[in-house]
């Protein structure tokens, strides 16, 4: 199974593969890396950068989601903001 760099367009490979058991299933991973180790620090970079935008986003869901049943169960008491 032969994939393309999403950066530099090279021919990925393998870097580690494992199983895992879910259910009475096994699934089994394959970690693909560039073949270039410049370039995969730079898809790295990318990928925690990418990463760290999600959990900004999650954080800034779940205190928007919090105010809301605040909101919520404060306008159920009467007390309104």
């Amino acid at each position: 199974m032969a994939s393309k760099c999403t950066i530099c367009g090279k021919e990925r490979v393998v870097a580690k593969t494992y199983k895992e058991k879910v259910g009475t299933t096994y699934v089994y991973y394959r970690e693909m890396i560039c073949a270039d180790p410049e370039c995969q620090k730079k898809v790295e970079k990318n990928l925690n950068t990418e990463k760290a935008k999600r959990v900004s986003i999650k954080k800034e869901q779940d205190k928007h989601e919090l105010e809301r049943k605040e909101h919520i169960a404060n306008s159920r008491r009467g007390i309104i903001n």
